[in-house]
């Protein structure tokens, strides 16, 4: 059995810059705009050079896992190629023009979102990561149009969550870490213990966005419960504006290094299980029987990833 990986990216909510403010607060905010985001008017259509593709949000269902009461929704995104440009075969022999499919194949991508983390868990499907740099912010303009639509002055942004052991092997890469900076972002109902302090911090002063611009030529202290750390650990976790840049001295040179490359991913056979079933087709049953044993599975592994 194949096993399928799950791309792990932190929701943050970003206010539009208009003068009268109605946030996404709730857990019920965010499934009203993915609901609405399922309707094909949201649909968004995107023409290259030969292909011309269709991308939309799809059958969203929201549940909570028992006996926890945790709160997920489950989401299919796809992409379809509705036309292509190039040689198509005739009786005579051939020509050039322009082929459609009616209706088109489609490229599934499930997602998992963790409405009590914020977290949301997204098929590593390469056909669609891999070719298509732009899938993310497609996803993201589907979602803000609907929020839009609901009349929400919130944006979504999906930020990867970087791998702990990545950021530790960069780290060590340096003799000394002289520099850290990068943009923190709140709200977000995540909280670990070494950032706590600071995101309460953020809170109370009604902060929603902090640059965060930290230098010391002797070398920064990322020891626990230190400022730096804490930063630091905001930012790998999702909750961050951009990318996280670091500056450091490696054998008597100055050296920048930029975190934001790396995701942190879930997989598991039985990951791929569900994604097999969905593909084969559930019947009504049978498939929230599975949305649940896919909930749970998926909800476990990404406490043992990131733990709270």
């Amino acid at each position: 059995m194949k096993t399928s990986g799950f791309l792990l990216f932190r929701l943050n909510l970003v206010d539009r810059d208009v003068l009268f403010q109605k946030p996404i607060s709730r857990d019920e905010d965010l499934i009203r705009v993915f609901q609405l985001a399922a309707n094909p008017d949201f649909d968004v259509t995107r023409s290259g050079r030969r292909t011309t593709y269709r991308w939309a949000l799809r059958e969203v269902t929201a549940d909570s896992i028992e006996p926890s009461d945790r709160s997920f929704m489950i989401a299919v995104f796809t992409s379809e190629i509705m036309s292509r440009r190039g040689p198509i075969v005739t009786p005579d022999g051939i020509a050039h023009g322009t082929s459609t499919m009616n209706p088109p194949p489609a490229v599934l991508v499930h997602i998992f979102v963790d409405l009590a983390r914020h977290i949301c868990a997204i098929e590593d499907v390469p056909s669609v990561m891999q070719v298509h740099a732009s899938w993310r912010t497609i996803l993201q303009t589907i979602l803000n149009t609907a929020a839009w639509k609901l009349e929400f002055t919130s944006m979504l942004r999906l930020n990867p969550v970087v791998p702990e052991e990545s950021i530790i092997a960069r780290l060590k890469s340096l003799d000394r870490i002289t520099r850290l900076r990068t943009t923190l972002r709140i709200p977000n109902p995540d909280l670990g213990p070494t950032f706590k302090q600071l995101f309460d911090e953020m809170q109370r002063g009604g902060i929603r966005e902090l640059t965060q611009d930290m230098r010391n030529e002797r070398g920064l202290n990322l020891a626990p419960d230190t400022l730096p750390q804490a930063v630091l650990d905001m930012a790998a976790t999702g909750y961050r504006k951009g990318k996280i840049h670091v500056y450091g001295v490696k054998d008597g040179n100055r050296e920048e290094l930029t975190i934001a490359d790396d995701i942190a991913r879930v997989e598991g056979e039985e990951l791929g299980d569900y994604i097999e079933g969905y593909v084969e087709g559930y019947s009504a049953a049978s498939r929230s029987s599975a949305v649940k044993r896919f909930a749970t599975s998926i909800v476990k592994k990404i406490d043992e990833r990131l733990e709270r």
